[in-house]
């Protein structure tokens, strides 16, 4: 590092780690103890690095004794984030994500500290359930004060109209990964990214500070450059999950903490639909409510823990089963992964309008989520809602922060129908949110970016044209069930037949047995969550048909006890 630091006062100050305890537990007596007997003891000379941004994998540690500085050198100076004394845990996520580091350390005074592995951290977790809480509040703590501080991270430079440019914040965003968007077509940036190098010539471009890293990657090379996708190593599985929504991340924490050898796969990241949802207020055990993210983010670190693997961006192409009566999946890339099981946990996605121009605008002002990422290109101005479910309510909620002119689009004349008493009563209430019932989209303007929507009323006939920056769609759904074959029982719509139903099909192959309860009429193959036929699409019903999805995996297996 050979920038100076310039903020002597660290941007958290001993009284906000005092304030911060979950943020900041301090270990002592039996705590150190423990971390000990898992971990091994080390000591560094005042002004050496223990860890720098980039570094691979990145270990954990306890400070026994001395002071360390924690570093941001994500933006133009360095800047002094938070110090640690005795006591203090030094980690982030990204080790049990086997990502780089994001931030660097640097060492203040003498230091003796615990070193720990990944296994060895998860080791040390099993045995304590008091360090287990610390340590777990710590870590998601710290994430969300990371935006407190203003920590950059990686820089994405590129226009707000630009596909491209979307889709890589939203993959970044989906997967925890902190980033600042800085939109290429504003002259304000102009100074900024003239420094830096190697020049852009080819948006968008992925930065950290002044160094370019990518220009105009795919999100597989994102991916890769940043230690999201992983190699899958070459070896026999006991259960794939195939999505990562709430089904996929239940499912995935209850395998590997059940001992199932469990990779999950998703082409996007962690959340499924739900991850776009501002707030869930029915989620049992969450009475003030959580938004999609958060929940997320806190099943995804579950999982984690417990030593399940992920790896985006990968799209499943097809399942078979072999003579050896395992399944094999192969994937995007031309890869094949070899399990014993899989769960099939892809979700539903929202369909389509017919309305033209509506496929050629997506992510230039027509979007199918509603996060922080399409909110703040839409900030301060006109957006139209389509559906009247659950999620284009909380959407709309969301999108009111940030636009005083939120027009939910709603085809019939009772919004309680579809929505949820509590949702629909906020959403009539809010001042910023105009409801506009009995109104259907009948055309878009735009050549580049979305610009004026064209709204019919159904009862009248009349139409009107409005300015829009933004038409986010949230109707019907479509179950993401494509990429398996014919040999796999569907309903009418495409969802996954199981249990009963895939056994009356006419597919099921064994006369020694029939099908579990969420076992597809292929042997081995379950499937949990919305892309289940007849279930209830709520996100507690995802989470528990993943639970039941395992125990129907060790059903097969013969590992209950």
């Amino acid at each position: 590092m050979n920038r100076n630091t310039t903020a002597v006062t660290p941007l958290i100050s001993p009284a906000d780690i005092a304030r911060e305890s979950d943020a900041f537990p301090t270990l002592i007596g039996e705590d150190i103890i423990l971390a000990r007997a898992c971990g091994s003891t080390e000591t560094h000379a005042a002004g050496e690095m223990l860890f720098s941004v980039g570094q691979r994998p990145v270990d954990f540690f306890v400070i026994v004794s001395g002071r360390v500085e924690i570093l941001d050198t994500s933006c133009e100076t360095v800047r002094v984030i938070v110090q640690h004394g005795p006591g203090s845990m030094l980690g982030d996520i990204n080790l049990f994500l086997g990502r780089p580091a994001i931030a660097s350390c640097r060492v203040l005074e003498t230091l003796e500290v615990i070193r720990l592995t990944v296994e060895q951290v998860r080791r040390l977790l099993v045995r304590s359930a008091v360090l287990n809480e610390k340590w777990i509040n710590a870590i998601l703590r710290r994430r969300e004060l990371m935006d407190i501080t203003g920590f950059e991270g990686l820089r994405v430079i590129g226009d707000r109209h630009d596909p491209a440019t979307l889709r890589l914040r939203e993959f970044m965003h989906r997967n925890g990964v902190a980033h600042r968007w800085i939109d290429s077509a504003d002259s304000s940036h102009l100074d900024l990214i003239n420094c830096m190098k190697p020049a852009v010539v080819d948006y968008p471009a992925i930065a950290w500070g002044h160094e370019v890293l990518l220009q105009n990657p795919t999100v597989r090379e994102l991916a890769t450059r940043i230690g999201i996708a992983h190699v899958i190593e070459d070896e026999v599985f006991d259960t794939v999950i195939i999505g990562s929504g709430p089904a996929g991340l239940g499912a995935a924490v209850y395998a590997a903490s059940e001992g199932l050898r469990t990779l999950v796969l998703d082409r996007l990241g962690p959340g499924g639909q739900a991850g776009s949802s501002s707030r869930i207020e029915n989620f049992v055990g969450f009475p003030a409510g959580i938004s999609g993210r958060d929940l997320a983010m806190r099943s995804y670190v579950q999982a984690l823990k417990f030593g399940a693997t992920f790896s985006a961006p990968v799209s499943v192409m097809n399942v078979q089963r072999g003579a050896d009566d395992l399944l094999s999946i192969t994937t995007d890339d031309g890869s094949t992964i070899r399990t014993r099981t899989a769960i099939v946990a892809t979700g539903v996605s929202y369909r389509n309008l017919r309305v033209r121009g509506l496929p050629e605008l997506r992510g230039a002002g027509v979007y199918y989520s509603a996060t922080q990422v399409e909110a703040l290109l839409c900030e301060h101005q006109p957006v139209h809602i389509i559906g009247a479910g659950n999620s284009a309510g909380q959407a709309a909620m969301y999108l009111s922060r940030f636009s005083d002119h939120v027009n939910l689009i709603v085809r019939g004349g009772d919004l309680r129908k579809s929505m949820s008493s509590y949702l629909s009563e906020r959403v009539e209430v809010n001042p910023r949110i105009h409801l506009r019932m009995h109104h259907e989209l009948r055309a878009i303007e735009g050549v580049d970016q979305l610009e004026k929507v064209h709204l019919e009323n159904t009862i009248t006939g009349q139409t009107t044209i409005e300015t829009s920056a933004g038409i986010f769609i949230f109707i019907g759904a479509t179950p993401c069930t494509d990429f398996l074959g014919d040999e796999i029982c569907k309903d009418a719509k495409g969802f996954l037949l199981a249990g009963a139903e895939s056994a009356n099909c006419g597919s099921w192959p064994l006369t020694t047995r029939q099908p579990c309860t969420l076992e597809t009429s292929m042997p081995g193959l379950f499937v949990a969550g919305d892309c289940r036929s007849s279930t209830a699409k709520r996100v507690a019903f995802a989470v528990g048909d993943g639970a039941l999805a395992v125990n129907c995996v060790h059903d097969y297996l013969g590992t209950y006890a």
